[in-house]
């Protein structure tokens, strides 16, 4: 980007940050560490409902917020596991969004928007272990920076990352859960975040399952300071949430998501409601 796109005022660089952090941060696909055998799967087509009034600052880590304009997405996302054999599945995340910012001016309310893809992530899983109580796998993604960084509000970072990842899986008859932990590594040595994933689910009955999750992600290494429209601010996270599914058929289990970020650095604060299904085949 050219130095006519760098921002210096404080509340810019935290809107920055936040829009940028916000895209990019719910990408990874929950952690399924028991690989399905050859041309078995899982997809899991959603939408997503984003919406923040306030940001978190830039100079500490914690739940203090400060007002910001308003920042919306609609977000379409398909993500799946695809088995190949061998232990080894493929994992995507696809998306496509439209995004809001909208602030006010002189009196005046001012709204932008972009509309596209997003960035585009894809993964090799290679499973370890995988009894029925216990399973465990590894995973490299790569990041593909498919969305337009230079759209207002961006729709990618603009960059390629690589993500490894470990992924356990603990279950029962009734209840089931993994962790994934790894890292977020932009090619170009821009910076690197550490990630993780807890997700829990329980069997209320044969048709109705709840869930809860937490997701945290820490920005432990930033080469330099980057322009803010290059998403080159440091951020940190905290978003737990939960979940209902239904199974109406052995393959065919509708689900809703509510998720809230609780603590954060350089970020918005925002909200999430996901509604989609997940089919097994």
């Amino acid at each position: 980007m050219s130095a006519r796109h760098r921002v210096n005022a404080p509340w810019r660089a935290r809107l920055g940050a936040a829009v940028l952090a916000a895209l990019i941060l719910p990408l990874a696909a929950r952690a399924d560490p028991w690989v399905p055998a050859a041309g078995d799967g899982s997809v899991e087509p959603a939408v997503r409902e984003y919406d923040a009034t306030s940001v978190f600052p830039t100079d500490q880590y914690g739940t203090t917020t400060l007002p910001a304009s308003d920042e919306r997405y609609t977000m379409l996302r398909v993500t799946g596991t695809q088995g190949i054999g061998h232990r080894l599945s493929i994992e995507y995340d696809l998306r496509a969004a439209r995004i809001e910012k909208i602030r006010s001016k002189h009196g005046r309310r001012i709204v932008e928007s972009a509309t596209g893809l997003e960035d585009q992530e894809v993964g090799l899983n290679l499973g370890l272990q995988q009894g029925p109580h216990f399973a465990d796998s590894i995973t490299l993604n790569v990041v593909a920076p498919t969305g337009a960084a230079g759209a207002n509000p961006p729709l990618g970072v603009g960059r390629t990352a690589i993500e490894p990842d470990l992924q356990l899986g603990f279950a029962d008859r009734r209840w089931r859960a993994t962790i994934e932990a790894g890292s977020r590594m932009f090619v170009d040595g821009a910076a690197t975040q550490m990630r993780a994933i807890v997700d829990a689910s329980y069997r209320l009955s044969p048709r109705v399952e709840i869930g809860a999750s937490v997701f945290y992600v820490r920005t432990v290494m930033s080469a330099k300071p980057l322009p803010v429209v290059d998403a080159g601010e440091p951020y940190n996270v905290l978003r737990p949430g939960l979940r209902l599914k239904f199974r109406l058929t052995p393959h065919l289990k509708p689900y809703v998501e509510y998720e809230k970020d609780v603590s954060g650095q350089a970020i918005h604060a925002g909200r999430r409601i996901t509604v989609g299904f997940t089919y097994d085949y």
